[in-house]
């Protein structure tokens, strides 16, 4: 088993899981569209993100896409985590962890020093986060009209 970049046939491929990833990562509170979250992760592409693999014989088990942005708070380049994904048969072996250990590894490499991720409330890959050693920075509060 190994870690490594997603060739472009790979990147083909994950793609077409788009919508089912944006259905899981926002716990239903946007609407699968496939255009749509096929569109979000161009853009990651767009400022030269990409995607980890976790494969076991050129099989795709997991990916993890990754990127880097300027952080206007902070007024310095982050680390970015736009995609956590693993298949549903190979959950619960520690892909995701192998997965963020090398996106770790990789952008402090580039620089970073600090890595972020956007996480929907009620999301059970949270505690994974956590575990990893993400904190809560923000949170999105909004109110029907």
């Amino acid at each position: 088993m190994t870690v490594r970049k997603a060739t472009q046939r790979e990147t083909q491929k994950i793609l077409q899981h788009s919508e089912k990833v944006m259905e899981e990562a926002t716990m239903g509170y946007v609407k699968s569209q496939k255009d749509k979250a096929y569109q979000m992760v161009l853009s990651y592409f767009d400022e030269g993100g990409f995607y980890l693999v976790y494969a076991k014989n050129d099989n795709i088990q997991g990916w993890i896409g990754i990127g880097r942005a300027m952080d206007s708070f902070a007024d310095e380049m982050v680390g970015l985590i736009f995609e956590i994904f693993v298949l549903p048969k190979y959950r619960k072996q520690g892909i995701a962890e192998k997965l963020f250990f090398e996106a770790f590894e990789y952008l402090k490499g580039e620089g970073c020093k600090i890595v972020q991720l956007n996480v929907f409330e009620g999301n059970p890959a949270r505690h994974l986060y956590q575990k990893l050693g993400f904190r809560e920075i923000s949170t999105i509060m909004e109110r029907q009209l």
